[in-house]
Parts: structure tokens; C-alpha cells; sequence
């Protein structure tokens, strides 16, 4: 037997199918790469296809902060995805759906630039928060700053007021290159570290998403695949959840990093390493597809 993860084989892919009705796919590094997030994986769009027609429920997932949800329909749609809207859960989306799901019925800031001067405005007053906030929601920012930083902190020096992140990923690999993009988490962090208060995440690994699953489609998490290409977000989330655990190599992780794991000490460690493997979840296509008789010969 190989060591975690598994190389995925016919038959095993064939056992997994059998067990679960249910496929959550990571988007960025699973389904499209590249800075725009704008190239298709081959034969992406062709798994989901497969997998609908065989009847299994496919959702697609991500921590992404940067688009709506109907920007990420139409994001699918151009790129070959026949996904319904609501079969596509993005951290913003939970985030907006966990502040119905409480009656929330005040303002949410979402940072902003300061005008004028930060010393003057903190000391004099005249900062100008709004009375009305309860909430400061923090996601992706290109243009984050030392004043919206200000601001945000400022919100939170009230205890009644929510610290929500859209997710905690550190970075976005660039593709083909040695560089990486800071993420969402490097400002949550600096907002958590300014105000001493640790937000409540919203996209994975926080459970919000499988709440949601389970509450709207009877999702059961021991008949549901998870696919993704990062350890502490959606291999993370599949085995604390129960999930059958699959990692593709075609984003941030290697097999290397993922064999790892094992044999760290660090429980949260243990429970990022995947079952399976597989090079690009084109791969799926490739195994159902291959004759058995190849099969045998291999095997003789």
C-alpha cells in the first residue's frame, strides 16, 4: 500500500465514485490558473460535465473574495462550466449568508481609505465612524493601507462589533514562476493583530460551508469527494468534516509537502494530509476512460 497520500488508480477512483454522490472542487489551481485566474486546466470543464452525468451533485468552491456571485456564473459559464449559480460557493457569499442567518440589521465595513490627517483624525475626533457599523468584514485587497487598517481597528475597539474574514489563505501561487501573491490572510492578520481579536472566518477551513451544504442540500459529508490543491484549506476542511480527501498537484501544493505531513507531530498537521492524489483532476477523465484490458496487462 503507498504511504499518504495514495497514487489514484482505476479502481480506486471507481470504489470512490461508488461511495459518495457528492464533488466539491476548489477553483483556482483545480478548474483555472494564472494571475487573471483566467486559464482553464484542460479538460476541466469536461470532469464536471462527467460527473453531473453520472448523477453526482458538484459544487464548486472557493476562498476567493474578489468577485460576486454572479461574476463567478458568468466567470464559469465563459470558461465551459454548466454550473447553476447556486452550485457555486464563494467565501464572500457565506459571509453574506451567516449575517442573514443571524437578523443582522446594521452596517458592515468593508475598508477603506482615510482622508486628511490619521493623527489628527484619531486625536480630534473627526475619524468619522459611522454609528451604524457592526461589523468589519475583511477580504482581499489590493489596496489595503495603514488607513484602512486605522479605521477597521478603530470599528473593532467596540466588543459588540463582528470581526468577520472572508478566508485566511497566506498566498496565491503565480503559475510557472517562483513568486506568490500575499492573500487574504496576511490582512486579516493585521487587523487581528491591531485590534488583538480573532476574526470568525467564513471559507474554508471554517465548517460555515458544509453548514450551508448540509442545511440546503442534505449534504452527508461521508458520501462527499473534496478536491482541491491546498492542505490547510480544502484537504483541511474535508477531513475534519469527514469527507473523502483527493489533492491535485496542478496548484500550490506538491507531493512532497503533502508526504510530509506524516510524520508530523502536529495533530492540525496530521489532518491536512489527502487520501488520494492525482497530477490535474483531468486525470478523472483519463483513468474512467482507460480500457480495461490495459488494465490487466498492466497487472500480469
Amino acid at each position: 500500500m503507498d504511504s499518504l497520500p495514495m497514487t489514484m488508480d482505476r479502481d480506486s477512483l471507481q470504489q470512490l465514485l461508488g461511495e459518495i454522490d457528492t464533488v466539491l472542487l476548489d477553483c483556482d489551481g483545480v478548474l483555472w490558473q494564472g494571475a487573471q485566474g483566467m486559464d482553464l486546466i484542460p479538460r476541466a470543464n469536461e470532469v464536471v460535465s462527467r460527473l453531473q452525468a453520472m448523477g453526482k451533485n458538484v459544487f464548486l468552491i472557493t476562498n476567493n473574495s474578489t468577485r460576486t456571485q454572479d461574476s463567478y456564473h458568468e466567470k464559469c459559464r465563459s470558461l465551459g462550466f454548466n454550473v447553476d449559480q447556486d452550485h457555486i460557493l464563494s467565501a464572500p457569499y457565506i459571509l453574506a449568508q451567516y449575517l442573514k442567518e443571524i437578523d443582522f440589521r446594521k452596517k458592515v465595513y468593508v475598508p477603506e481609505k482615510v482622508e486628511g490627517s490619521l493623527y489628527n483624525a484619531v486625536a480630534q475626533g473627526t475619524l468619522g465612524l459611522d454609528p451604524n457599523v457592526g461589523a468589519v468584514a475583511v477580504g482581499f485587497d489590493r489596496d489595503f493601507n495603514y488607513d484602512k487598517l486605522l479605521r477597521a481597528t478603530s470599528y473593532l475597539a467596540n466588543p459588540e462589533c463582528l470581526f468577520l474574514a472572508t478566508n485566511t489563505d497566506k498566498k496565491y501561487v503565480v503559475t510557472g514562476t517562483r513568486h506568490h501573491l500575499p492573500a487574504a490572510g496576511i490582512l486579516v492578520n493585521a487587523i487581528e493583530n491591531a485590534s488583538s481579536r480573532p476574526p470568525r472566518v467564513m471559507g474554508k477551513p471554517s465548517l460555515n460551508m458544509l453548514y450551508m451544504l448540509q442545511a440546503r442540500y442534505n449534504v452527508q459529508p461521508e458520501k462527499t469527494l473534496i478536491i482541491g490543491d491546498t492542505l490547510d484549506t480544502d484537504i483541511l476542511l474535508g477531513n475534519e468534516c469527514g469527507m473523502w480527501t483527493v489533492l491535485v498537484l496542478s496548484g500550490v501544493t506538491t507531493l512532497q509537502e503533502a508526504r510530509q505531513l506524516t510524520t508530523n507531530q502536529d495533530p492540525q498537521k496530521q489532518k491536512q494530509v489527502p487520501l488520494f492524489y492525482l497530477q490535474s483532476v483531468a486525470d478523472i477523465l483519463t483513468l474512467l476512460d482507460e480500457p480495461v484490458s490495459n488494465q490487466v496487462s498492466e497487472q500480469q
